[in-house]
């Protein structure tokens, strides 16, 4: 894996990050959120969650999170940032369904991984790449965690842009697609059928040609990235900067 000497393995407590309960029968859960979110949940199973994004009508994505099961639960793990454009979404529809959204108190660990090592109870596979998984695990907020923490959610981020997994943040709302910013690869499922935004998004897929694109610049200035479009923010670590940066493809 090209700047496998970046991530930082091992766990990161993820202070920013909430958890949403899509509560309802199980089905209509699952069948709310197949037409709306990018990612098919009817992939999701126990321990193995998926990132996923909400688009509008247009195609363009206003929030990123992770979509898990967990003791029979949908979750949405979500950037606080964020969680009160998803609520105000899927409520338009909710009450169709027989569906609310409930704040769930938990923590939220994230975990980078070798491939081969094992999980702990609770944990989640969100992205598998080059050998590298990153999971999520959740300790809800009675329960001791006895797994020291020893990284922060800088080390988090970085390592899912190094994993080609770029988020948008709060400025970024409303003003990409995903093929612009490569969730295509790791968010978006072309085989699920109708969603908000499919329509765009899948013509964009079959018949559309990519002038731009996102990558992860690894940099020692700000100068080094004025050419590109920053996605979300540059984070620092060890003196250097790590920028997803969107821009034409031949800047690359």
């Amino acid at each position: 894996m090209k700047n496998i000497e970046y991530l930082k393995f091992g766990s990161h407590q993820l202070d920013s990050l909430t958890a949403l309960h899509v509560s309802g029968d199980f089905d209509a859960v699952i069948q709310l959120l197949q037409g709306q979110v990018t990612s098919d949940c009817k992939m999701l199973s126990i321990g193995r969650g998926q990132p996923s994004a909400l688009c509008d009508e247009k195609g363009y994505v206003w929030c990123n999170f992770d979509i898990l099961i967990h003791d029979d639960k949908v979750l949405i793990i979500i950037d606080i940032e964020f969680q009160d454009i998803f609520i105000k979404e899927i409520s338009k529809f909710a009450p169709f369904f027989k569906v609310s959204i409930e704040p769930f108190q938990t923590k939220v660990i994230g975990w980078i991984r070798h491939h081969e090592e094992q999980t702990i109870e609770n944990e989640h596979l969100i992205i598998d790449s080059d050998g590298v998984n990153m999971t999520l695990a959740l300790v809800l907020n009675d329960q001791p965690h006895t797994n020291k923490v020893c990284q922060e959610a800088p080390e988090w981020a970085i390592g899912r842009k190094l994993l080609g997994d770029h988020l948008i943040g709060p400025k970024d709302q409303g003003l990409f697609r995903p093929h612009e910013l490569n969730q295509n690869i790791h968010r978006v499922s072309f085989s699920k059928g109708c969603f908000r935004g499919q329509e765009i998004i899948a013509r964009m897929e079959y018949l559309g040609k990519q002038k731009k694109q996102t990558q992860l610049i690894i940099h020692s200035s700000l100068d080094d990235v004025s050419a590109f479009t920053v996605i979300d923010t540059t984070l620092e670590s060890n003196g250097q900067f790590f920028s997803s940066c969107l821009g034409a493809k031949d800047l690359f």
